[in-house]
């Protein structure tokens, strides 16, 4: 082995080693960063005029957009995590209350009054005793389940709030700097990253177009149904409006079963509480409404740009949040998008090489 093979090697283990010791201190704090480039990046385009109007002066324009941006996400989060801290703990009395006394048995005796449960039920798989035990235990376990998962989620939001303000002014606060020196960072990522030119325009214009897509089409498409929800359930009289708007929210991130996963069961609710025309008018709503919302949308704000099969998609969104959390909404598209990408560069510049 020469000396400049030596001094190679150990150069890049070096460099290995920093990173790894750069990533693990900046471990704590991943989120901020992550939802403060999320958040720079979509609010970019409106920077970029703001600092068209301040002439290109880039510190005072980059601090008016993170106040207007500061002024326009702080009143928002506030009031939503106010609301919804105390909406969850409604939930979660609901829920206690629904089973002492004896609502979610109720509704299950209703469940068996209609015709075709009443087949099914007839049927010989159903006829054993322990199956209709099993099952109403179940809603009741249920139940209870998740309003113990409520009521805990509130608790550890509430204990946790100051490490949520202090990671909220963190992310304000790297918010300024991604505005101000985004263009530098992008440049500099750019220039060390070791791969062709061609190449590296390749794998950086996937990874511009994917995050860009992800952003306008799941978050704002999400955002316009979760607001359309939130209306619709508070005008129907639906429990906790804005509690189940949020929950919509996240559900309409998912790809495939989207917003129907609450709003359905919301109108399976109401009609138990024999409020039929509002269980009809959701149902309408919830179909021609806000799931229509999101076949709408997406197709114009995300179009094709991630080159994703769409099942592909979905899986890799569901495994996303398994592994990242609901960062993964945003990373597992760009992971899998990368993946196809440096797929086709193999193909087309290592393998078309030994050809």
């Amino acid at each position: 082995m020469t000396r400049n093979n030596l001094i190679s090697y150990f150069f890049a283990a070096l460099l290995l080693f920093i990173l790894y010791s750069t990533l693990l201190v900046l471990s704590p704090f991943t989120q901020p960063i992550f939802w403060a480039v999320v958040i720079a990046f979509g609010f970019y385009p409106l920077h970029q005029r703001i600092v068209a109007v301040f002439k290109k002066r880039h510190d005072l324009a980059a601090f008016f957009s993170t106040l207007l941006i500061f002024l326009i996400v702080a009143p928002i989060l506030i009031a939503l995590v106010g609301a919804l801290v105390r909406e969850v703990i409604s939930a979660y009395q609901w829920g206690v209350d629904a089973v002492k006394s004896g609502e979610i048995e109720n509704w299950a005796n209703r469940i068996h009054l209609i015709p075709w449960v009443q087949q099914i039920e007839n049927s010989e798989i159903f006829q054993t005793q322990w199956i209709h035990e099993g099952l109403k235990k179940l809603l009741i376990n249920y139940t209870d389940f998740f309003g113990a998962f409520a009521l805990k989620s509130a608790t550890l939001a509430t204990k946790n709030i100051f490490v949520l303000v202090i990671n909220f002014f963190i992310m304000i606060f790297l918010i300024f700097f991604f505005l101000r020196d985004g263009i530098g960072i992008y440049r500099f990522i750019y220039q060390i990253t070791p791969l062709t030119e061609k190449t590296k325009k390749l794998v950086f214009k996937q990874l511009e177009d994917t995050f860009s897509a992800v952003i306008r089409g799941q978050l704002v498409t999400a955002l316009v149904q979760a607001i359309a929800a939130g209306i619709i359930y508070w005008l129907l009289g639906v429990p906790l409006p804005l509690f189940f708007a949020g929950v919509t929210f996240i559900a309409s991130l998912i790809p495939v079963v989207g917003a129907a996963v609450v709003w359905v069961p919301l109108v399976i609710y109401l009609f138990f509480k024999q409020l039929y025309p509002n269980a009809l008018i959701l149902f309408l709503m919830g179909v021609f409404v806000i799931s229509l919302l999101d076949n709408l949308l997406k197709p114009i704000l995300i179009g094709k740009k991630t080159k994703l099969p769409y099942l592909l998609l979905f899986l890799g969104i569901l495994g996303g949040l398994q592994v990242y959390g609901l960062m993964g909404i945003f990373l597992a598209p760009v992971v899998l998008s990368l993946f196809f990408v440096l797929i086709k560069i193999y193909q087309e510049e290592i393998l078309d090489e030994r050809n």
